[in-house]
């Protein structure tokens, strides 16, 4: 009787093939599956200053990374800030909202969301706060033009080309602003809203505990807890926690993403009142000055 001189028949090398045409499709497949499906992320986007066009283009930039990439299930606003510009505010309000329709999103204030900060929390699913938080300031302020007057060596189409309007005219914007920030508070917030609208009007500042009684916020927790809410509504177990910031502004700097820090909130700052306002509408918490 001949010998079967066929390697194939061999069952002990038969086994070793199979295992090998297993074994490294399945080796390669686990290294390389953290790299083709990344781990989810929940990202932190930080407002740590008054509303300003600069700010508001750091803060939607960041909003549209979060959207574009699809590592980030969740995102997270860390708010301290005194508000701002009207109509950035209200930019951050409207980002704020397109990015909710495609991911949770979760606003955590630290030390102040005033005006503005809080119309952009508003969009917000859910809004979170600690003790002594300083919440609210729901109310308009208008710088006015100048006085009307007729220069001879400047041509105008209109009375009021050179000068927005009237006084009068901006004490009416002013009115529709702060019904507009009224609107989108009752819309953001529902049936959660035990406040009168007509007593938010007031503008009052609230510490986060009175902020909780009136239906500003969801709750009084801690930013890490706001975190782990923003993961459990993306249906998260295993996670990451990025800062958004670097990846959005910094992602060709070399490694910088990992020494990256978040700057120091200035807490000064957010109390200093503004200088030099150019005439339109603001949402912004001023301390009163010091008589």
């Amino acid at each position: 009787m001949t010998q079967d001189s066929n390697p194939m028949r061999s069952p002990l090398r038969l086994i070793l093939l199979i295992l090998i045409l297993i074994g490294i499709p399945l080796t390669l497949g686990l290294y390389a599956a953290p790299r083709l499906v990344p781990e989810p992320q929940v990202g932190l986007i930080r407002l740590s200053q008054e509303i300003t066009a600069s700010s508001a283009y750091e803060i939607t930039e960041q909003l549209n990374y979060a959207r574009s990439d699809p590592a980030i299930k969740a995102v997270v606003l860390v708010i301290n800030s005194p508000g701002g510009s009207a109509a950035y505010s209200e930019e951050l309000y409207l980002a704020v909202l397109s990015a909710r329709s495609e991911m949770p999103v979760i606003a955590t204030i630290d030390l102040l969301a005033a005006s503005g900060a809080y119309y952009m929390a508003a969009a917000a699913d859910a809004i979170y706060a600690k003790p002594t938080s300083s919440v609210g300031s729901i109310g308009v302020i208008s710088i006015l033009p100048g006085d009307v007057f007729i220069q001879e060596e400047e041509l105008t189409t209109g009375p009021y080309k050179a000068f927005g309007g009237t006084r009068d005219g901006y004490v009416r914007q002013m009115e529709r602003a702060k019904h507009a920030f009224l609107e989108a508070i009752a819309n953001g917030r529902g049936d959660r809203l035990t406040a009168d609208l007509d007593y938010l009007s007031r503008a009052e500042i609230f510490t986060g505990v009175q902020a909780l009684e009136l239906g500003l916020v969801d709750d009084i927790i801690s930013s890490d807890d706001a975190i782990e809410k923003a993961a459990k509504l993306a249906g998260l177990r295993n996670y990451q926690v990025v800062e958004l910031y670097p990846l959005a502004f910094e992602s060709d700097s070399g490694g910088s993403l990992v020494r990256y820090q978040p700057p120091p909130v200035d807490e000064q700052r957010l109390w200093v009142p503004p200088s030099n306002l150019a005439p339109g509408l603001y949402y912004r918490y001023i301390v009163p000055a010091e008589r």
